[in-house]
């Protein structure tokens, strides 16, 4: 108990009149202090001793007067690095108990060494030890703690000896090894004798404060409940999607003790990181789930999985955790910087567990580790990881002999181990302590009911395959074959054409698709794999097929169906993605806004569309590659998810090249500029661009032509070229008036004028509009010449002639508000109320915009409401 005994100190504290007095405290934290909040009201001078003689100045962060509870930060560098975390419990008082045994250790009155009446007092440590029952001084909802050690009487009347024991810190032990912190020592009543210490109890404070840095930084999120219930019960925390803990899971205690320690021992200060690495069927996986099951204690907040393999992109695995956490798909941030922001706040909210599944690079998972102190990290990888920095690394090896028997043990049954040990024995050994194998191996047993000897007389009549056990992969295979050999024929094909499926999981849907078989036999073959463990069960009509049993069923595939057979069941699974997306997508309007089933489909479905999609590149499917892109546009705009809109059109790029599919290419080129621009990589956009443009002449569409060049102007202005997208207007304007396209025109004098205005060159701006907005005057176009007016409006507003910017804009919101388009309505108001707020008169421009506000809360477009709330914020009250 040194760790602890030497985080006791003394509260030194020196009141404006001078008088020095000492009460007790404890180091929760390298710079932390809990106390009792009368120790450190009103002090002139607040010092912090420690056992070692050391004295540091202290301020007070927190006083909870009523609680009489303080918390301490202490300068000094010389206080103790690498602290273990202090953890805090609550005591449940719905029932009569007691807790305890309980400590804490103080500095009260009856140690006082002799001092000079200047010193400041010093005293010695005392360690009190004892219990606190539950049902005691309910209303005043203190705690007693009955303690075995009796000073001797005080020396006057009315003065207890136990005076200065006042904040030290109380612990109790939980019955399993552990220790809480459940309260401090506030007072000593002399009426209850001397053996009663009035202790606060420390679960209040610590859900006022929780939330405060410091609050995370100590875990207060994170409180136990004592005393313990005298029958173990399952531990729910707040947002948990792991796999079920294995009943049967077998040992790994040195693995998870000591990958526990490491992840808890630091919370406070750190955000621990272990990576767990071995080979492929090593058990990493089973190995971190049932941790993080087992500290559930600590990581109350969230326990999270992601397969970072599954996901297309950090990003993506980002997205898949914000929705562990409970953020609906329309409520998930578009933003790639506010969703990151979003996903560190989460993790900031309370003491979490990550668990970073099938991570193959260091990069791969660098952008999901946590800022900020309160939530460790899993990983799991076939890979040490090297460049990982700041990682502590458990190699995870095969189990031993031992170990591997008490598996297969667990899972056949002991009284069938028990009655051939040697063969079971055998069949472990041949295993080579893979757990993937053992538990295939043990299914499959169970399955047929066979003897151990006959199964071991099997394995041993495959003595190649045994001999690839030491080690490699192809032992697992092996393992896989023989559950494989005892499926029915229908359900081996449905199990061979698994195979080709790219997803980390997939329904039963799809595998009828994939299969071409109904619905309802799709579901019972799944039932029977589910059985034999070869695939398991993912959620709600959702199911998983591990890695290495994936790559069973395309090697099975590959040696007892045609290539052609392969390949059509491959086009089924991409046909049904493509079909359900068409489905949705060629509705009208669509691509501005997906239907919401899409959405919610999508929200499950996306990892595994973009790994299709990719398979679907590799194999040069590129007509099914071209026409899943085009129909995922809308849906990974309305998420903007600009990575994903990247890898996706990265893709859809190449394939429609090979395939020559002119307009396809075209769009995606546009597409990935567009993404690239918004991931803040503009400057590798021009390339795509140029290449657009080749591509539109060769379609040999002029009209195209002149949209390609006002795109790229439009992208020159973003990257903050005006001069140069002038010119790409330029030539645009040259094909409108060689095919005399009056309309087309009239498009580009609105892009011509916002370069110009970019370059301050409002007049310039207004001269164009002003020859445009004749010109649609004479035709009589209304859509024209609203489209002229607001663009006009925004030059003489620059040229500051705000009289007229509000007279021809006056037409264009009255327009929008006749058709009632509200989107196009909330532009002009906001346009409006810049002329207004610019021309001084800020009652008008609130009114303006206050409508706008309005409609953007009506048409649920959140981050344009929050600019206008932001500039109404700003308004100045009229004089």
């Amino acid at each position: 108990m040194a760790e602890l005994t030497a985080r006791a100190v003394e509260i030194l504290r020196r009141s404006p009149a001078g008088r020095w007095n000492v009460g007790s405290g404890y180091l929760v934290g390298r710079r932390w202090v809990l106390s009792a909040a009368h120790n450190v009201m009103d002090a002139a001078t607040l010092l912090v001793r420690r056992v070692d003689e050391t004295e540091h100045p202290a301020e007070v962060v927190m006083v909870d007067e009523p609680g009489d509870i303080a918390l301490l930060s202490v300068a000094g560098d010389s206080l103790p690095d690498g602290l273990p975390p202090v953890r805090f419990a609550r005591v449940d008082r719905s029932r009569t108990g007691q807790v305890g045994p309980c400590w804490a250790i103080g500095f009260p009155r009856w140690k006082e060494r002799p001092r000079g009446p200047s010193e400041v007092p010093q005293r010695e440590s005392t360690q009190v030890s004892g219990f606190i029952p539950t049902g005691s001084n309910l209303r005043t909802n203190l705690l007693e703690l009955g303690v075995s050690l009796m000073p001797r009487s005080a020396g006057g009347r009315g003065v207890s000896e136990w005076q200065g024991m006042s904040g030290a810190l109380v612990f109790a032990h939980d019955g399993s090894g552990d220790e809480f912190a459940i309260g401090v020592v506030v007072e000593h009543h002399l009426s209850e004798g001397p053996s009663v210490l009035t202790v606060a109890p420390l679960d209040r404070w610590a859900d006022t404060v929780r939330d405060t840095p410091w609050g995370r930084e100590l875990g207060l999120g994170n409180l136990a409940s004592l005393p313990r219930p005298p029958h173990p019960r399952p531990f729910t925390s707040g947002h948990v999607n792991l796999s079920r803990s294995l009943p049967d899971f077998t040992d790994r205690d040195e693995a998870i003790a000591r990958a526990g320690a490491l992840l808890t021992d630091r919370l406070t200060e750190t955000c621990p990181l272990v990576v767990l690495h071995g080979m492929a069927g090593v058990g990493k996986t089973e190995l971190a789930n049932e941790l993080a099951h087992r500290l559930a204690a600590t990581f109350t907040h969230a326990r999270i999985r992601v397969d970072v393999a599954a996901a297309a992109t950090a990003d993506a695995a980002m997205v898949e955790v914000l929705a562990a956490f409970g953020v609906p798909g329309d409520e998930m941030p578009r933003d790639p910087g506010r969703r990151r922001r979003e996903y560190q706040s989460r993790l900031r909210q309370g003491p979490g567990l990550l668990l970073l599944d099938n991570v193959s690079e260091a990069r791969q998972a660098a952008p999901l580790l946590p800022e900020t102190p309160g939530t460790a990290v899993i990983v799991t990888s076939r890979t040490t990881l090297a460049s990982m920095d700041g990682a502590d690394r458990l190699r995870l090896d095969p189990l031993p002999d031992p170990e591997s028997l008490r598996l297969l043990e667990r899972v056949v049954g002991a009284e069938a181990v028990g009655r051939d040990r040697a063969s079971a024995l055998g069949i472990v050994e041949l295993l080579a302590g893979l757990p993937l194998a053992i538990r295939i191996a043990a299914a499959h047993l169970v399955m047929r009911r066979a003897s151990l000897a006959r199964y071991l007389s099997e394995l041993q009549d495959e003595t190649r395959r045994i001999s690839r056990l030491q080690g490699e992969d192809r032992g697992v295979r092996s393992s896989f074959e023989l559950s494989y050999r005892s499926l029915r024929p229908d359900t081996a094909r449905l199990f061979r054409h698994l195979g080709v499926l790219a997803g980390g999981d997939f329904t039963a849907e799809l595998v009828a698709r994939t299969g071409d078989v109904d619905d309802e036999d799709a579901e019972r073959m799944l039932g029977e794999l589910t059985d034999r463990h070869l695939i398991e069960v993912a959620g709600d009509d959702r199911y998983r097929l591990h890695d290495l049993l994936r790559l069973y069923a395309g090697e099975r595939m590959a040696d007892e169906e045609s290539a052609s057979a392969r390949q059509e069941a491959f086009r089924r699974a991409l046909n049904w993605y493509g079909d359900r997306l068409h489905e949705w997508m060629s509705r009208p309007g669509a691509h501005e806004q997906p239907p919401a089933d899409a959405i919610t489909w999508f929200a499950d479905e996306s990892l595994n569309v973009r790994a299709n999609l990719r398979a679907a590149a590799q194999a040069r499917e590129d007509g099914l590659v071209v026409r899943i892109a085009e129909s995922l546009y809308g849906l990974i705009f309305y998420r903007a998810h600009w990575e994903e809109m990247e890898a996706v059109k990265a893709l859809a790029v190449e394939a429609a090249r090979r395939v020559g599919d002119a307009p396809a290419e075209l769009g995606s080129l546009i597409h990935l500029a567009e993404a690239r621009r918004l991931l803040g990589r503009g400057d590798e956009a021009p390339p795509l661009y140029e290449r657009a443009l080749e591509v539109v002449r060769s379609m040999d569409d002029p009209g195209k032509e002149a949209w390609v060049l006002t795109h790229f102007g439009d992208f020159q202005c973003d990257l903050d070229q005006p001069e140069r997208a002038l010119d790409r207007y330029a030539e645009a304007q040259a094909i409108y008036r060689r095919r005399d396209d009056t309309a087309g025109e009239i498009w580009l004098a609105a892009h011509i004028a916002d370069a110009y205005r970019q370059l301050g060159r409002h007049a310039d701006a207004a001269r164009v509009l002003e020859d445009a907005m004749a010109v649609s005057e004479r035709r009589g176009d209304r859509d024209e010449i609203v489209w002229c007016a607001w663009h006009l409006a925004l030059a003489y507003d620059g040229l500051g002639r705000f009289a007229d910017a509000e007279a021809v804009l006056r037409p264009a919101v009255a327009f929008h508000r006749e058709i009632e388009n509200e989107a196009g309505l909330a532009t002009m108001l906001c346009i409006l109320g810049g002329i207004h707020r610019r021309a001084g008169r800020p009652s008008d421009a609130r009114r303006a915009y206050s409508e706008a506000l309005d409609l953007l809360v009506k048409i649920d477009a959140p981050t344009r409401a929050t600019e206008v709330r932001q500039i109404l914020a700003n308004l100045p009250e009229e004089n």
